[in-house]
């Protein structure tokens, strides 16, 4: 899935363009870091978020951390390095960074599509087999996350060995260096299983559950619309905040397979012109998979009630312990003068 031989920087391209990828990097990460850090800890609050679809949805914002925390090393390697080393100084360093950049990213993408696909079938077993859903144990919710971590942990191993930096005029560069034909191979089945497969998967187990929501509302007297549409109501609900999650997921990552597919069928476009190489590849390959790791937690207060009031009540909680620590600073102040 990832393939980080291409050129950020070029003498003849303006440094400006280097400097915007840097700074709206810098705001993504930003964002990224502080909206998933607030959603794991409203969720360790609130107990009524503890769901099983929310325990996966977990699993992926940590994934989300982890590409945003790792993100950098990659970018730093990618291009930034002159060869004196003026971001990460040596080559043992820049070529520890270079393969943790890569797997890392690749990593973290794996884990949050099998996070949506364990999510679209935790709801689609809770609505259409609702007493099923409850013998699902937090026993067994741990195993599958600990799958959706160990599986590409190891599947994706060939990235820490072929990932190299090499050198290029002044400049390094983080590159995979297996065989073309390896390389291919392995795009290609990634593609398959870990974007196409689910993609599909999730689109219509998504289809069916609203399709039984809508069904099931038709069939409801007086009696049952208080007590069970209450309940699909809230299914509904959920069912959005995770479509747009998806929606979201998806148009981040689509550009960057584009622009692969774009560079294997006309790779001299890329290699005449590197001013345009840079903006693509940073725009594509940096700034658009790292923008779906911020937009979660912007989805969740948009369409999710629960987690809306649940934030609201977390930035209250630590705006009242930031007044109280005040408060009791301004009286010891008092009581004893320096």
């Amino acid at each position: 899935m990832e393939n980080s031989s291409h050129l950020l920087y070029h003498v003849d391209c303006p440094t400006g363009s280097l400097t915007a990828i840097a700074v709206v990097l810098s705001a993504i990460s930003l964002l990224g870091l502080g909206g998933n850090f607030l959603v794991i800890i409203t969720f360790i609050k609130r107990e009524n978020l503890k769901t099983s679809s929310n325990y996966y949805f977990m699993n992926m914002v940590v994934s989300d951390l982890v590409c945003v925390l790792l993100n950098w090393p990659l970018f730093a390697t990618e291009g930034m390095l002159q060869a004196g080393g003026s971001f990460i100084t040596g080559a043992v360093a820049a070529s520890f960074f270079c393969k943790l950049g890569i797997y890392s990213r690749s990593l973290s993408y794996s884990v949050s599509i099998i996070s949506l696909v364990l999510i679209a079938v935790d709801r689609f077993i809770a609505t259409r087999f609702p007493l099923k859903s409850l013998t699902i144990t937090g026993k067994i919710r741990t195993i599958f996350m600990v799958v959706s971590w160990g599986i590409p942990a190891f599947v994706l191993i060939p990235y820490l060995l072929y990932s190299r930096v090499i050198q290029s005029e002044e400049h390094t560069f983080c590159r995979n260096m297996m065989s073309q034909l390896l390389l291919q191979t392995y795009y290609s089945v990634g593609f398959v299983l870990l974007y196409c497969i689910p993609f599909i998967f999730i689109v219509v187990l998504y289809s069916l559950i609203m399709k039984q929501l809508r069904e099931r509302r038709k069939l409801y007297n007086g009696d049952q619309i208080q007590s069970r549409g209450k309940r699909d109501k809230e299914n509904q609900n959920m069912m959005k905040v995770f479509g747009s999650i998806v929606l979201g997921f998806f148009t981040c990552w689509t550009p960057l397979y584009v622009y692969m597919f774009l560079k294997s069928l006309h790779p001299s476009v890329f290699t005449k012109d590197k001013c345009l190489s840079l903006n693509l590849v940073g725009v594509l390959y940096y700034i658009f998979p790292l923008i779906s790791t911020a937009i979660n937690p912007f989805i969740l207060i948009a369409f999710s009630s629960r987690y809306r009031v649940s934030f609201k009540r977390a930035c209250f909680y630590f705006l009242c312990q930031k007044k109280g620590q005040n408060s009791r600073r301004i009286a010891v102040a008092a009581v004893y003068p320096q």
